[in-house]
């Protein structure tokens, strides 16, 4: 009666000899060569979301080029031009026209960026509307340190000159306070690519003044980021918002910043001596090669307005772990078919791991269109739902389904919290991995990898 209710060669009769379809190590040979295909399609998912993102950043591009591009503010700096004398090579007496540039003592910005979201499709970018309060002051610019001759000071051509990185986002025609005078800015700027220039009313006949204050308003559209230069002795920033999802960075980080969900305010307060660059030079062979290897773009600080939504870099971040799904994924099925009375063929794998492929695809195509939370949801719950649904036919149990979902759960929840964790993801992945080896080599202790009957004991231990 035994017998014939549970005959030796029955798949699921609990005494049935558990066999593999192929020899132990020629199945984990093709497993591998089927893992190592699946690589090929992971590295070709990943080509296509490089694509992809390639492509935003084409459009955020095009949108920033009709209203104005990332904004880097340098300045204000005053140039002074002065002769200078010299003996050629025939010996003869030349003179030739240098420049000497001067930094403020102090320079404080004040402003607000109210931000707006516009779309091109399915892509869409930040801009921003600046409005810039700027202002300081000038000490007399010095050249008695460089011995130059007073009546080799060409003062009535000194010019004040302020870095602006993309002047089609510039707001009617700013002006320059100095001191009691009001004047007009022309574009265009001889330290800075792009820039203002405005002549300052020094007059040598008369003792310059001890402080030269200047303040200037400035408009102006931009896209996702806004920096400064820090070219005051002393120079502050004061920044404010209503987008609560500001990116600081730059040399310098704010000393104090407030974050809510609707807003941002933030401050800086640099000193000339956290800076490569100093308060004045001359536009000599020495001075001008230091300034040029120093560089004042890398003192830059700000802030980024950056969207949330579009998962590029989370997609591309989660895909590096895709060799990894497989190989559980595939030591999974492989486990059941050791302790279990499962056959699987090689194309039952392959079909699973295409499913876990697909997975970037798709979270790749949903995070275009909502949040990338959302998309990681959508697309990891239809993961796991199509496999499981796909290893019901195959592994006849519920059990064994309800682990394997449980196992693909885990594995996608596990890595969603390493995708957030982004300083802690080393640690909490090396952890992880240690706990899965573990679970396995204790799964598999008792398995006689030589035995023609896998997953009965070792003779020894029986």
């Amino acid at each position: 009666m035994t017998s014939i209710l549970t005959p030796p060669d029955r798949p699921d009769a609990p005494d049935a000899p558990r066999r593999l379809r192929y020899p132990a190590l020629l199945e984990v040979v093709i497993l591998g060569a089927l893992a190592g295909f699946l690589m090929v399609a992971l590295a070709m998912i990943r080509s296509v979301i490089a694509e992809r993102a390639q492509r935003a950043a084409s459009v955020r591009a095009e949108i920033a080029a009709g209203w104005g591009g990332s904004q880097t503010i340098g300045g204000p700096m005053i140039i002074v031009p002065f002769r200078v004398h010299s003996i050629n090579a025939q010996g003869q007496s030349i003179v030739t026209k240098s420049r000497a540039r001067f930094l403020p003592d102090r320079l404080a910005v004040k402003g607000t960026l109210l931000p707006e979201l516009r779309h091109r499709g399915i892509y869409e970018t930040v801009l921003y509307r600046a409005d810039l309060k700027i202002e300081g002051v000038f000490s007399p610019p010095d050249f008695s340190a460089w011995g130059i001759a007073p009546e080799d000071i060409l003062w009535d051509q000194a010019a004040l000159t302020i870095g602006v990185t993309d002047l089609r986002g510039m707001h009617g025609n700013p002006v320059l306070h100095w001191g009691s005078s009001t004047i007009n800015f022309a574009g265009g700027a001889e330290v800075w690519s792009t820039g203002l220039t405005a002549p300052i009313p020094f007059d040598a006949t008369t003792e310059i003044p001890q402080r030269l204050p200047f303040a200037v308003d400035l408009r102006l559209n931009g896209s996702e980021a806004m920096s400064f230069l820090p070219v005051g002795r002393e120079t502050v920033v004061e920044l404010s918002s209503p987008w609560g999802a500001p990116s600081f960075s730059g040399a310098f980080l704010p000393e104090s910043r407030t974050i809510t969900p609707s807003q941002f305010s933030a401050r800086w307060t640099v000193s000339s001596v956290a800076r490569s660059y100093p308060q004045r030079w001359r536009d000599t062979i020495t001075e001008e090669n230091m300034i040029a290897s120093a560089g004042l773009a890398p003192s830059a600080f700000g802030v980024g307005l950056f969207s949330p939504v579009g998962g590029y870099q989370q997609t591309e971040r989660s895909i590096k772990y895709g060799a990894l799904f497989i190989i559980l994924t595939f030591v999974t099925f492989f486990l059941y078919e050791l302790l279990s009375p499962v056959m699987l063929h090689p194309v039952q794998y392959l079909l699973v791991g295409g499913a876990l492929c697909v997975f970037y695809l798709l979270l790749l195509s949903i995070s275009e269109q909502t949040s990338f939370g959302t998309a990681y949801t959508i697309a990891s719950f239809a993961t796991v739902a199509l496999i499981s649904a796909y290893a019901a036919a195959l592994l006849h149990s519920r059990r064994r389904v309800l682990g394997l979902a449980a196992v693909l759960s885990f594995l996608y929840g596990y890595l969603y919290v390493l995708l957030q964790l982004e300083d802690w993801a080393l640690m909490m992945g090396s952890v992880g991995l240690f706990a899965i080896l573990s679970l396995i080599m204790y799964t598999t202790r008792r398995v006689d990898w030589g035995s023609a009957h896998l997953g009965r004991a070792h003779p020894a231990e029986q």
